[in-house]
């Protein structure tokens, strides 16, 4: 049963397309990377899987599940969202601002639960963030912030993780601990759809690709069939030499020089 399976998905704003006849699947425990240039969709992607604000037709199935069936607290519970964008001015503490991410299972006004200051207190540790609990949200770097909301994130538990650049802002030991991070849930079995620009890095870890290209899928399939130079070098627009370091199992992307 696939965590998520996209079919003949389009979705755009007010009228204008963005995204068209885009199909996708995932199965539990699968990293899944959202590859393109700016503008190719990514984000737009995301929103479509919770309808944040997208006109969206075509067929979305979380779990076995139609999204539609799903009420709210259904989906919060089964789905996790890592915006690129959020509220950077919020004055709740570090630990407020993870225990967000317990919503779905409190009742009414209720108070945290031991469970949820337990989950809490993992997620932060996950995330390296347990040392800044007590700061105000809006004082941290831009770093610490999106550390913060991945805490938060993995807070509510769930199937499926959306992430929108996550590694935006963060030095290179916090990307790689990051990703290590993400592998680690996957053998978890919760899946990730994750959009990046880290190429280079992301290679390593992602089981699929999916390249997103005009708001049409380019490519879809393992990092080696999918990170070469033709289809790299077309997506975005330069010329690029592609090839996997034999070592490290890492990609290398060397843009070639103009004589």
């Amino acid at each position: 049963m696939p965590a998520l399976s996209i079919n003949n998905l389009n979705a755009g704003y007010e009228g204008n397309r963005v995204l068209s006849d885009i199909n996708l699947s995932i199965v539990p425990g699968q990293i899944c990377g959202l590859i393109g240039p700016n503008g190719s969709g990514k984000s737009t992607l995301l929103r479509s899987i919770l309808q944040l604000g997208v006109e969206v037709s075509g067929e979305i199935l979380i779990c076995d599940r139609m999204l539609s069936s799903l009420s709210d607290n259904q989906k919060a519970r089964m789905v996790s969202y890592l915006p690129q964008n959020f509220n950077p001015l919020s004055r709740l503490t570090v630990a407020e601002t993870v225990l967000l991410g317990r919503h779905p299972y409190r009742s009414g006004w209720s108070q945290d639960s031991g469970q949820d200051l337990e989950t809490a207190e993992k997620c932060m540790l996950e995330t390296d963030t347990w040392d800044l609990r007590n700061r105000v949200f809006s004082n941290l770097s831009g770093g610490e912030k999106r550390l913060v909301l991945l805490a938060s994130a993995l807070a509510q538990e769930p199937d499926l993780l959306l992430l929108d650049e996550p590694g935006s802002s963060l030095d290179f030991k916090h990307q790689l601990n990051m990703w290590l991070l993400l592998r680690k849930l996957s053998l978890r079995g919760i899946s990730v759809l994750v959009s990046t620009h880290e190429v280079a890095l992301s290679g390593r870890f992602l089981d699929s690709v999916l390249v997103l290209s005009e708001g049409k899928s380019r490519a879809f399939g393992s990092p080696t069939d999918v990170f070469t130079t033709s289809i790299l070098s077309e997506v975005f627009d330069v010329h690029l030499h592609v090839s996997q370091d034999e070592e490290t199992r890492s990609w290398v992307i060397v843009p070639e020089m103009e004589q």
